[in-house]
């Protein structure tokens, strides 16, 4: 009896390792497609006895690009991430100042209209800051934070068509458009920072007797055109251009956003990276401080929306995955 058993058990356990093997392995999932970039970029100068002239200075900035593609079927799924935060020390100065920060997240889904290079479209994104920003008098800070994370902050939404002829350019068209924008900081959205409704005062005291809102609504539409390629060998651009028109309030005043990131891949580790933004918002209220005070208390100093534009050049550690 227990010959008969042990060669049941036998036959139970070669029958089992005979089906493992003939199962046929998993198949890799290949609907997903990622790809990033990361960088860590420091710079130094140091001046003595230099008869050009110029300031001493320490410079570090970080950055990170991360995009996920989803495509099965008639379904495409993009979701992408870009990151960058900057410090830099002037001259004599012990403080460490802020000279880029941004985060943006976006994410897409497009479904096939079966019309060549057409596809439905819905688009959410997010866009902010990382640490509060500061006007500087010398090395001290004037007044209170003019920024900080959600201060502002900007959601947007966006639903339409999808024009995509190629895997690294698209055009969005979204009629239907919302944007949101959020000022969390009290004092910001008390003084109508941003384009938020500012407190309402008494006219006698200045108290205020309603506070500012820290939410903005605007309804209109969008158009969002995305480019991403290596030009040649070890040169990649990364360019996002967005344009939104309030349908409800001045729509001739288009709000922009123009990103782009060149990377020039020199080796395995290391890189050469130009960073170029352009903003304009006709709800936002650029200060120049024309006396140089640090305080923005002269009459001129107020004068309206106006283009921001930031560029950075930096060479250091850089990681492609």
């Amino acid at each position: 009896m227990k010959k008969i058993y042990f060669s049941f058990c036998f036959l139970m356990l070669v029958g089992a390792i005979s089906a493992q093997d003939s199962i046929a392995p998993v198949a890799k999932d290949t609907s997903w497609k990622t790809s990033g970039l990361f960088g860590l970029n420091f710079s130094q100068t140091q001046l003595t006895n230099w008869s050009g002239g110029g300031q001493n200075n320490i410079a570090i900035n970080g950055l990170i690009n991360y995009q996920a593609i989803y495509h099965k079927g008639k379904q495409f799924w993009e979701s992408k991430l870009d990151a960058q935060f900057g410090l830099i020390r002037t001259g004599e100065s012990s403080v460490f100042k802020k000279n880029l920060d941004q985060l943006l997240f976006l994410t897409k889904y497009n479904y096939d209209t079966k019309t060549k290079y057409w596809f439905y479209s819905a688009q959410a994104d997010y866009r902010t800051q990382f640490a509060p920003g500061y006007v500087y008098s010398g090395d001290s800070i004037v007044g209170r934070a003019t920024s900080d994370i959600n201060s502002p902050g900007y959601i947007q939404l966006a639903l339409g068509m999808d024009y995509k002829p190629t895997s690294y350019f698209s055009c969005n068209i979204a009629p239907l458009a919302g944007k949101i924008t959020i000022v969390n900081r009290q004092y910001l959205a008390d003084a109508g920072a941003y384009g938020v409704q500012k407190a309402e005062t008494d006219a006698v005291t200045g108290e205020i007797t309603k506070p500012g809102q820290k939410v903005r609504y605007e309804f209109g539409g969008r158009i969002i055109v995305k480019f991403k390629k290596e030009l040649v060998k070890n040169i990649t651009l990364d360019s996002y251009l967005d344009l939104f028109s309030n349908y409800v309030n001045n729509p001739q005043n288009i709000d922009v956003v123009f990103n782009n990131l060149l990377n020039i891949k020199l080796n395995k580790f290391f890189s050469f990276t130009i960073l170029s933004q352009m903003l304009y918002d006709n709800d936002i209220v650029t200060l120049k401080d024309n006396n140089n005070n640090g305080l923005f208390d002269d009459p001129g100093d107020i004068n309206g929306p106006r283009l921001q534009m930031m560029n950075t050049f930096a060479f250091g550690l850089s990681y492609k995955f």
